[in-house]
């Protein structure tokens, strides 16, 4: 009988290896994702934050004559100013679309006009999009992970047109 208990013991000692070997890949799998950029559909970052805004301090300088990044960017094409917000990712909400007013909030706090509870990567209380002089204008409200606006991280508030994508945490939300 005891050589019944060491053989499982060792089955036990097995199964805890192999879990925290899985634990492990699963933790290298997460930190992969993270670090190896926004997935296909997400536009690429540009160098200035939106129509004339400064620049982005992370973004390479582009070279003289080198295209703009918003001329690869098909949003930009299609001007005027946005109504509503409709969600593009995750696949769980969208279609959801949320009409603008004056003001709306985006975050996972409950006085949010736009929750997204289930987010992590959303802040209470992350991001504005206010009606100013007629125009629309996105705000990042000092949130951790930051509002990425066609794949550029908002610095300052920038104006919003049709067309446009707004990442707030995983949430990703086409202007219309």
């Amino acid at each position: 009988m005891a050589n019944l208990s060491d053989v499982q013991l060792n089955i036990l000692n097995y199964a805890l290896l192999a879990l925290i070997y899985l634990f492990f890949a699963r933790v290298l799998w997460a930190v992969w994702s993270e670090v190896r950029g926004p997935r296909p559909g997400v536009n690429k970052p540009q160098t200035a934050n939106a129509r004339g805004g400064a620049p982005d301090a992370t973004a390479p300088a582009s070279r003289p004559g080198a295209p703009t990044p918003a001329a690869h960017n098909p949003g930009r094409g299609r001007r005027g100013t946005p109504s509503r917000l409709t969600v593009l990712e995750p696949k769980v909400r969208k279609g959801s679309a949320y009409p603008i007013g004056s003001e709306i909030t985006v975050g996972r706090g409950a006085q949010c006009n736009i929750g997204v509870p289930d987010d992590t990567f959303a802040s209470q209380l992350h991001a504005r999009v206010q009606l100013r002089n007629g125009e629309m204008w996105l705000e990042d409200l000092g949130s951790t992970n930051g509002t990425h606006l066609n794949g550029a991280r908002l610095t300052m508030p920038v104006q919003l047109a049709v067309g446009d994508r707004v990442q707030i945490g995983s949430t990703i939300f086409e202007a219309q």
